[in-house]
């Protein structure tokens, strides 16, 4: 009997300690999975990350016996033969180790097997538009799925300094916000605030993909071309720079935030789809493969949008010849104060009423070139200084300059515009002086 046992042991040890085959093999979003030759082992290994950016990576190869997975975020998972889901700020993990059988890690099931059914087209309803249909959570744009619909939808709802993002699809032309409210209007793009967000929204059907973007009084940026993928850094950190994980997309995006007055820094880059990127305060950043920086209350963005090479969002290096220069404008007033830009050169452009002083206006900027123009279309030729011009009672001062924070005030140089028919008579007054000294000269010689 113990010798029964005892071999029923041994053969169990035998069986389970005995090599499978394994798939091993990587893809993304779905393509064609990259096959490298089989492999065995004791255990199979099967991993998902569909990442926060949209990219999903499937990876199956084989594993160590007695190795427990281990998840980004350090938790680690030593489950056999079951699909373990777990959600991290990287994105939503399906991890399996199994041993069952040869090629059991060509899937991750979390529910038994249901019967296939055979799929039905979509009911599409009549006059439908095609739009976007994708989340994001992250802060960034998304453009990775359509749907069709009625209407297309897009909302954007900050909340506690965090964004949330969606586009969809509609069948009726409206959608509750979190105080109950709703919005219905067609075509426009809204701005609501309740007690606790404040919300972007445009519900559309004028064309394909309308709901891509929704900026109040801003013109979007021209669609993106299709550009060729480049491998990205794909991490984020707090206080010191990242060079960890990686994504593949159409451009790679670095950003740096520094909240002035500490020491306290924020890192993050990842993968996207566009060339460029939206701050919090709903602008965009400039051309790509630039380093834009730009001072937003009290916290300095340092963002660039790349595709010049792999693992292009190493770092953000200013332009050497750029200078920092203030950013702001004004209205009934003659100077302004507020964020800071950097380009090539900075601008002060003022436009003052000399019969209504109230009716000022004020713009300073930042810009790639010196050169400016009057109102009449004349050019502004003095550069590093101001340079004044009147037309009727309108006085223009204009000031181009190429050092940090130059584009103080310009003075308030006054210029009187006496009419012609007061200077003919004081022209006539002065003739009538000179003639009568000239005839007093004369009779006292």
């Amino acid at each position: 009997m113990h010798r029964f046992l005892l071999l029923l042991y041994f053969s169990s040890f035998l069986h389970y300690s005995e090599a499978i085959r394994c798939r091993s093999c990587y893809s993304y979003n779905g393509q064609a999975c990259v096959n490298a030759p089989d492999c065995e082992s004791d255990v199979c290994l099967y991993e998902q990350l569909n990442a926060a950016n949209g990219i999903t990576h499937v990876l199956r190869t084989c594993y160590t016996k007695g190795k427990a997975y281990t998840f980004d975020d350090g938790v680690t998972m030593s489950n056999l033969n079951q699909c373990v889901t777990r959600t991290t700020r990287q994105g939503q993990y399906y991890v399996s180790l199994c041993t069952s059988q040869d090629m059991c890690n060509n899937d991750c099931r979390t529910e038994p097997q249901q019967p296939v059914q055979p799929t039905l087209p979509p009911v599409i309803p009549l006059g439908s538009v095609t739009c976007y249909d994708c989340i994001s959570t992250d802060g960034t744009d998304c453009q990775t799925n359509t749907c069709q619909g009625a209407y297309c939808l897009y909302e954007r709802r900050l909340t506690n300094n965090q964004m949330y993002l969606r586009k969809t699809c509609l069948l009726e032309p409206v959608i509750q916000l979190d105080d109950e409210t709703t919005v219905s209007n067609v075509d426009i793009c809204e701005v609501r605030n309740t007690v606790t967000s404040r919300y972007y929204v445009k519900i559309c059907n004028d064309v394909n993909l309308c709901n891509n973007y929704c900026n109040p009084g801003q013109s979007p940026p021209l669609p993106p071309l299709r550009q060729p993928l480049v491998r990205c850094y794909d991490c984020e950190s707090s206080n010191s720079d990242c060079f960890t994980g990686s994504c593949e997309g159409n451009f790679c995006i670095y950003e740096r935030q520094l909240r002035s007055g500490t020491s306290k820094t924020y890192f993050r880059k990842s993968c996207s789809a566009l060339a460029y990127a939206q701050y919090p305060d709903g602008s965009y950043t400039g051309a790509p493969n630039v380093c834009n920086i730009k001072v937003i209350n009290d916290v300095e963005y340092n963002v660039k949008v790349c595709n010049t090479g792999n693992m292009c969002n190493s770092q953000c290096t200013q332009d050497s010849s750029a200078v920092t220069c203030t950013e702001c404008s004004a209205v009934n007033a003659d100077d302004c104060s507020g964020g800071t830009c950097q380009g090539r050169f900075c601008t002060f452009v003022r436009s003052k009423s000399q019969l209504d002083p109230t009716k000022t206006t004020v713009k300073k900027s930042c810009a790639t070139s010196s050169i400016l123009s009057f109102p009449d279309n004349t050019a502004y030729v003095d550069i590093n200084h101001c340079q004044y011009k009147m037309l009727g009672s309108v006085q223009t001062a204009l000031k181009a300059c190429n050092t940090t924070f130059c584009n103080t005030a310009c003075s308030d140089v006054a210029m009187p515009t006496p009419s012609p028919q007061n200077s003919a008579g004081l022209s006539s007054f002065f003739v009538c002086i000179c003639s009568s000294l000239i005839y007093g000269l004369v009779l006292l010689s």
